[in-house]
């Protein structure tokens, strides 16, 4: 195994809270980026890196909106009640879950982190043994415990099952980065689960021609929602230096899936420190904070 393995698992085990999760965010970032974070670099990640280390992620409205089962409140008292899934179902054990009395098809993950999504599929009437492990495994850690984002930290682990859209796996997502109450940023993730490809656009949508951590895929069309979407993105970031608001579109509709506080937890890497500068300037137009 890599030296790398051994060094996060050093790193791991130093105790949580306080300056043991700086000294863990600081010695990771320099890792993932090669370079020491600077509050005047007017780069994404480093901006990224000084909100995570901040008392700022603890701010009660950054908390409620990461969690994909409490953000459908703060989504309903801005926006109105149609902009978030319904939910079918909460569990706190993945022993609870009985597949056959759930509305199918559906999506089951967790609310307190991200990814370790099962699909079930309409007809299926029991999960299959990997899809308890990997939910069983959600259960066990979250974007605090794995990356130290202290947003997570006392989020309450939960598994919430939704109706699936009609694509399926092939749900699109469209994240919208906003700084100072104004979207700026899009990006566009397909193929999750199979060929991961992301596309970054402006939120005019011309393209942008970099890479973010995957290879992008084939370029298209601004969807039919954007104009509605823009707009909700609006309403959703008021209030936040920082925020990314996370979409999925299903035809001419768009639902809220969560708020991102710190995107890629800060180790989102670009092709060059040229392209980063680029992205950066976008975000950031009329300058970064220092």
């Amino acid at each position: 195994m890599p030296l790398t393995h051994y060094a996060r698992r050093l790193l791991g085990r130093l105790p949580y809270g306080g300056l043991f999760d700086r000294l863990y965010l600081f010695v990771i970032f320099a890792y993932a980026q090669r370079r020491l974070p600077r509050r005047d670099s007017g780069l994404l990640n480093d901006y990224f890196y000084f909100l995570k280390t901040s008392p700022a992620l603890l701010d009660i409205f950054r908390q409620i909106t990461s969690d994909k089962l409490m953000v459908k409140d703060f989504v309903k008292s801005r926006c109105g009640g149609d902009l978030t899934l319904n939910t079918l179902a909460v569990y706190e054990h993945v022993d609870e879950i009985d597949v056959s009395e759930l509305s199918r098809p559906c999506v089951i993950k967790p609310a307190h982190s991200s990814g370790s999504v099962v699909f079930v599929a309409d007809g299926q009437s029991k999960l299959s043994e990997q899809n308890r492990a990997t939910l069983a495994r959600s259960l066990q850690k979250s974007p605090y415990t794995e990356a130290r984002e202290a947003n997570y930290r006392f989020l309450r682990p939960r598994l919430i099952v939704e109706p699936m859209l009609p694509d399926g796996p092939d749900t699109k997502d469209y994240k919208v980065f906003c700084f100072g109450g104004v979207p700026r940023l899009i990006q566009v993730d397909s193929h999750r689960h199979t060929d991961h490809r992301r596309n970054l656009y402006s939120a005019g949508w011309d393209r942008i021609m970099e890479e973010y951590n995957y290879p992008a895929g084939a370029w298209e069309d601004a969807p039919k929602c954007l104009d509605a979407m823009m707009e909700a993105a609006r309403a959703l970031s008021a209030g936040f230096e920082f925020v990314r608001v996370d979409f999925f579109v299903s035809g001419e509709r768009f639902f809220v899936g969560e708020l991102t506080h710190c995107p890629e937890s800060a180790h989102g890497r670009f092709r060059s420190r040229e392209g980063e500068k680029r992205v950066s300037d976008i975000l950031f137009r009329d300058g970064a904070p220092q």
